[in-house]
């Protein structure tokens, strides 16, 4: 859109789309450093995250696989979360189905965990539909 003065403007609703988008890039990107910091200086700090699960294979594979080596798997984690920013920023798509099959993973830890996800959810599921759409309709034919 360009304004009477020649300048070019953004409809808000671009500025809006892009804002959900960085701020995603930037929550994985944080939080892939914290899970590697964690890695590395206090890795024990996860024994207690599964406490909540919903389901006990939930907790019980929690502790028999993450908790086997917790820095190895948070530094995992921490890879996955980088992974999923990178996917974000070039592969909009595939990170935004990356974006919501964390969040919905991450509802097995138990109900506190859905006062992050649901909210992240009711982000990233419409960012997702918009990047599916316009990706769709910007493709040449």
């Amino acid at each position: 859109m360009t304004t009477t003065s020649g300048a070019k403007v953004q409809p808000e609703s671009v500025l809006v789309w892009r804002a959900i988008h960085l701020s995603f890039v930037a929550i994985f990107g944080l939080g892939a450093f914290v899970h590697i910091g964690l890695a590395l200086g206090n890795p024990d700090s996860y024994q207690p995250f599964a406490d909540g699960a919903l389901f006990d294979w939930v907790y019980d594979d929690w502790q028999n696989i993450f908790m086997a080596d917790p820095r190895l798997w948070a530094l995992l984690l921490g890879a996955g979360e980088l992974l999923i920013a990178a996917l974000l920023i070039f592969a909009r798509r595939l990170g935004y189905l990356a974006v919501i099959a964390f969040h919905l993973a991450l509802m097995l830890f138990g109900w506190g965990f859905w006062l992050w996800c649901v909210p992240a959810l009711a982000f990233a599921v419409p960012a997702a539909v918009h990047t599916f759409r316009t990706e769709r309709n910007a493709r040449p034919e």
